[in-house]
Formats: C-alpha cells, sequence, structure tokens
C-alpha cells in the first residue's frame, strides 16, 4: 500500500484501523462482521462475536505461523477458488481490544513491511503476548511459591523417597498445610526480597492441625541465569523426571496449583535460593494472625474476610526441623 508525501506508517496504521469505540460498537452488536483491510496482500478482519473469536483472513504462502503453544491462537489452511487462504482466528475471552491489536499487527506487518505470514505473525505474537497469557500464567507471587515447594519436594524425594515424600505434599489437594508428616506440617513460603518477608493469607493458614506441629520454612529466591538457575518449567521436568512411577500424583498437584504445560513458555526468569532456607516454629511467639487470637479484641470477626498480612523473619532466629527433614534448613548458620 502506497502512501503520498511524507506520511509515516505510524501514520497510516492509524487510519487503517478501528478506534477503541468502533471495535466496542461492533463487538456489541452481536452480529458477524467483516472489514477489509486495503492493501497487499487481500486481508479481511471477520468479526465474529457470537463465536467469540477475531479471525484474519489473508493469501497463504508458507510456511504457517507457528501458534500451536497459545491456548487462545489457531491457525487453518483453507480452500477458495482463488487459492488456499490463511486464517489466522484469535479467541477474545473478555479482551476484544487485544485480539484486534494483535491481527492488525499480522496484517500492518504483511501489507507495510511486506514480511511473510509466520514472520508478521510471530511479531505480532510476541508483541501482544501478555495480553493473552492472563490467567493462564500464573503470577509472579505464585511462581515464587510453586518454585519453592517444588524444591522442598525434591528435596524429600531425595530424602525419603518418591513415593512418601509425594504423599506428603498435601497443600495443593486439601485444607491440609503444604506438607504433613505425622510429627509435623509443613507450611513453604517463598521471595524473592532480600529481607525474609513473606505474604500469609486468611486466618487459618498458619493453625497448627491435630495437634501436630507446624513449622513455617522460609526460601529466598534470587534470579539468575541459564548456568547458575533453573525456570519454574526447567525444575518441574526434574522433579517429575525424579518422580518416577509417582508422576500421575505430581501432575494432579500441578495442575490443582494452576501450572499448565502449554504456558511454560511464559516462565522464562531463572530462580536459584539466595542461601539455604531457614523454619521458624508456629508457636505463641510467631506473629501470627489466628481467629482464636482476633477473637477476643475484633468484633464481628466473622464479617471480615480475603485477609493478607506480610510478616518480615529477616532478624528472627530460626528454629530446627526434626529427622528426616533436619538437613533442608539451615539452623546454627549465621543469621543473613
Amino acid at each position: 500500500m502506497s502512501s503520498a508525501g511524507s506520511t509515516s506508517a505510524d501514520q497510516v496504521t492509524d487510519v487503517r484501523h478501528l478506534s477503541v469505540a468502533n471495535i466496542d460498537a461492533v463487538w456489541s452488536s452481536g452480529h458477524p462482521v467483516v472489514l477489509p483491510i486495503v492493501g497487499t496482500p487481500a486481508c479481511e478482519l471477520v468479526i465474529h462475536p457470537a463465536h467469540g473469536t477475531i479471525t484474519l483472513i489473508t493469501d497463504f504462502e508458507p510456511p504457517e505461523p507457528d501458534v500451536a503453544k497459545w491456548r487462545n491462537i489457531t491457525f487453518n489452511v483453507a480452500s477458495s477458488d482463488g487459492g488456499d487462504l490463511a486464517e489466522l482466528s484469535v479467541s477474545v475471552e473478555g479482551n476484544v481490544h487485544g485480539a484486534y491489536g494483535l491481527l492488525t499487527s499480522v496484517a500492518d506487518r504483511l501489507q507495510l513491511q511486506s514480511e511473510p505470514l509466520a514472520a508478521a505473525a510471530a511479531f505480532a505474537v510476541t508483541k501482544h503476548r501478555m495480553l493473552f497469557a492472563g490467567e493462564a500464567r500464573l503470577s509472579v507471587e505464585k511462581e515464587l511459591g510453586l518454585f519453592g515447594e517444588l524444591l522442598v519436594l525434591e528435596y524429600l524425594i531425595e530424602k525419603i523417597g518418591a513415593g512418601a515424600a509425594i504423599a506428603s505434599w498435601q497443600g495443593p489437594l486439601s485444607e491440609e498445610h503444604d506438607f504433613v508428616f505425622g510429627h509435623v506440617h509443613l507450611e513453604v513460603k517463598s521471595t524473592s526480597s532480600e529481607r525474609r518477608r513473606h505474604m500469609m493469607h486468611g486466618l487459618r493458614q498458619l493453625v497448627p492441625l491435630r495437634n501436630v506441629p507446624l513449622s513455617l520454612v522460609s526460601i529466598q529466591l534470587t534470579r539468575s541465569n541459564h548456568e547458575g538457575g533453573l525456570t519454574l518449567g526447567q525444575l518441574i521436568s526434574r522433579v517429575r523426571t525424579s518422580s518416577g512411577a509417582y508422576r500421575p500424583a505430581v501432575d494432579t498437584s500441578l495442575e490443582a496449583l494452576g501450572w499448565d504445560d502449554a504456558h511454560g513458555d511464559l516462565y522464562t526468569t531463572f530462580w536459584t535460593t539466595r542461601n539455604t532456607p531457614r523454619a521458624f516454629d508456629i508457636n505463641e511467639q510467631f506473629p501470627a494472625l489466628t481467629t482464636a487470637r482476633l477473637d477476643q479484641v475484633v468484633p464481628h470477626l466473622d464479617l471480615i474476610g480475603d485477609l493478607a498480612y506480610r510478616v518480615d523473619l529477616t532478624y528472627s532466629n530460626p528454629d530446627p526441623l526434626p529427622e528426616p527433614l533436619a538437613d533442608l534448613v539451615a539452623f546454627d548458620e549465621e543469621l543473613s
């Protein structure tokens, strides 16, 4: 597509596509709409609110774009009298602006930059990828939490065997603490902060169950590189391998915690431990907010929900763990 004078590519792009208000109006109408995009090769957008999709249709020239790993994006080649047509479709899922923006980015790269379809799609997906990660990607807090639990699980597999270790990992599947043994329960908390600060959720998380002692295992993680650390996906792969025949139970827990193999490439940060984990007994001296403690001072405590608070254990004295868990944490090392 040619332009007159000194009109820039950005200015051309601005007038090629719908405004945000017009996108909303078209989508809200509920009716399918075909929007041609002027240029070469010919492109058109099929907006189909009833199906929840927006599809870019253009002439197909191999290779196919690599979108198989994306849950919201599909590609198809359809035959027509004029030759094969490429159909790149995005499932909107509440993000009509993102879907429209991704597909118009592809069209712009095709028509304004003369890029092949595969390259144009790769550029657009990279540019808009986080718009479609959504809930598919764990938050950084949850990523750190899962990473820490898997480090403990890996330690336990080596220490007591895969069967017993995986059976003890109860947190993802019940109201239990993260790891449950007959003589101690573990609640694992991970942070990337230089201080040992951890977020607690609710009034029950730090309540011992069935009179079994409860310890908080504090893990400090720090960003690293491929030589010194692991991504979450790499750690999961390593734990799965060491789980052997017990891997199905691991996969069930991972799914319960929100992990999806299809989105593993979204976790690109390499993590490693900043130091040896510490353990802290949850006893009368630990600053835990519980129903029993607050019931005497907070009227109508039952009306309070979604309580979260942060505890800083940086300068607290750590406690030992009983065997066979003692080596998991540092007890007599100098506090850091």
